[in-house]
């Protein structure tokens, strides 16, 4: 099968865009320093925890006979802008979150065959293309299994009245005053009600993780149930 890309819902084939190469499956590199001790042989190294965004470069052809070239150019250039989500055909079940990297020569592009590369920005991790299928409702406590490769952030809506604790894997959230519902969104790290914000009623040393396998998820207080987006995600 001719390899392709779909980027902000449109699949590079319907824009008549050629892929001679899709990138590699390739993991990000971790963030981690390095401490040179004088007298001591080797280096110290001091591990973040996090992950670094990386480049994705998608090599393309066009073919032109029969279009209109100034406004091809167009439809093109504004389709790769800005930021959005990509697949890949070598990996057609995973998302990125992408910004377009590099700026394209439409004029040296749009040629009867010519040959042009994207680069994309690509924040460290990949989701499942189908989340919904992720998305869970509970009304009693359970166990909830993170299937992706590195601990989830994600978004919790409870809805309930009064003071609320939820528990995941031992830890405490605490949420006061709710009203109808509320949502906690570790993604972003914000509680809030539809628009208004809500960050004072929430109290926690930090917001909730699924680590990788097993979470239990239990709470006290008025709670008719949680609506949870995981956010699974892969290296």
């Amino acid at each position: 099968m001719q390899p392709y890309f779909t980027f902000k819902g449109i699949r590079s084939t319907d824009m008549g865009i050629i892929v001679t190469k899709v990138p590699p499956i390739t993991k990000p590199e971790r963030t981690v320093s390095e401490i040179k001790i004088p007298g001591r042989n080797g280096v110290l190294h001091n591990d973040e925890g996090t992950y670094l965004n990386y480049t994705k470069e998608v090599e393309c052809a066009i073919k032109n006979k029969g279009k209109n070239v100034p406004q091809y150019a167009e439809k093109i250039n504004a389709w790769l802008d800005g930021y959005g989500e990509i697949t890949f055909s070598n990996e057609p079940d995973k998302s990125y979150r992408v910004m377009v990297k590099n700026q394209m020569d439409m004029n040296g592009v749009l040629n009867s065959f010519s040959k042009f590369l994207i680069q994309f920005d690509c924040f460290p991790f990949k989701y499942s293309v189908n989340k919904a299928d992720e998305e869970k409702t509970l009304t009693t406590p359970a166990t909830i299994y993170n299937q992706g490769t590195i601990y989830s952030e994600p978004i919790i809506t409870v809805y309930g009245t009064g003071n609320v604790t939820i528990t995941i894997n031992g830890t405490g959230y605490t949420i006061t005053g709710i009203s109808g519902y509320v949502t906690i969104n570790s993604e972003i790290q914000e509680v809030y009600k539809d628009t208004t914000n809500k960050n004072n009623s929430f109290s926690a040393l930090d917001f909730p993780r699924f680590q990788v396998g097993a979470n239990t998820i239990s709470w006290t207080g008025s709670v008719t149930r949680l609506e949870i987006k995981p956010n699974w995600r892969w290296l």
